[in-house]
């Protein structure tokens, strides 16, 4: 039987329909990207990067210290994105993985910026500066053991531009398309188009983008730092304000059509590599100083 082709009156309702259906679905997609999204700080690739930079600079105590802790043999990189898999279970730290500023702010504020929440904690400024103590001197071998996995998260968190800001939830809800070839589509590779948002671009896809594996991209960061390369003093809140300077840059950067293709990748895959750097130079700073010693309480 030949099909049946609608016209008039039928061929605006069933193309209304489809139109509605199209809208439906990407608005679902939309909100399953905009929901996983915000439990997440750089993904999985990132998190790994700043966790193998930072394991190269450990002291000799320090490595000893994170052996004793974790187990032998067990990686910073493989226990770097631990935290994110608690979030959900354990409501209390959700809001330990960023700081809520408006992009509009100069800087952080902490009567305003990391109120405790009941029920899903303050902010990862605040936390930082628990963990400094909490790597050493919590009570329990447990205790100890979560205060590293914490610490390995929560500085890389505190480097992806879009957790030092509020607006948008963090840019959670800002949609975008991404035509990106980076270095993963070449020759007669064609990119295809993804419906995504603007935060989940830079939390993974830019990485992504940069190599087949991250370990690529470790020594990629690794060229741009000199091995003798400082942290500077440890101080949580302005690694927030410096990030935050970062994030007003990148928000000015997103195109107005929606479309973050290879000239938008070029643009900012330095700036990605960068915060990644930063953020492994400064956690093995973070964790040299907690195990220089083994009193307590830190002064």
């Amino acid at each position: 039987m030949p099909a049946v082709i609608p016209n008039g009156a039928n061929a605006s309702r069933v193309g209304a329909d489809a139109i509605g259906r199209a809208r439906r679905f990407f608005a679902c997609t939309f909100l399953l990207f905009t929901v996983s999204e915000t439990a997440l700080g750089w993904g999985a690739e990132g998190h790994s990067i700043v966790a193998e930079i930072a394991q190269r600079r450990l002291s000799p105590a320090a490595g000893a210290a994170v052996a004793e802790v974790l187990g032998r043999g067990v990686s910073l990189a493989s226990v770097s994105s631990w935290a994110d898999d608690m979030r959900e279970t354990r409501r209390g730290t959700f809001r330990w993985h960023f700081v809520d500023i408006p992009v509009a702010t100069a800087a952080y504020d902490a009567s305003i910026h990391c109120e405790a929440d009941r029920t899903r904690g303050d902010c990862v400024v605040a936390e930082l500066e628990r963990l400094r103590t909490e790597l050493r001197c919590a009570p329990t071998d447990t205790a100890r053991n979560e205060a590293l996995r914490f610490a390995v998260h929560f500085v890389a968190d505190i480097h992806q531009p879009f957790h030092t800001v509020g607006d948008a939830r963090g840019a959670t809800q800002i949609p975008v398309s991404a035509s990106i070839a980076g270095a993963t589509c070449t020759g007669s590779c064609v990119p295809t188009p993804v419906a995504t948002n603007l935060h989940a671009i830079w939390d993974s896809t830019l990485i992504q983008k940069a190599s087949w594996n991250w370990g690529a991209t470790v020594d990629v960061v690794e060229r741009d730092l000199r091995t003798d390369a400082s942290a500077g003093p440890i101080v949580p809140v302005e690694w927030a304000n410096e990030t935050h300077v970062v994030a007003q840059r990148v928000w000015r950067m997103t195109p107005k059509s929606g479309v973050i293709d290879d000239a938008y990748y070029r643009e900012a895959l330095p700036i990605v590599l960068q915060q990644l750097g930063r953020a492994g130079v400064r956690l093995a700073a973070l964790l040299n100083d907690a195990y220089a010693s083994n009193r307590c309480p830190i002064s």
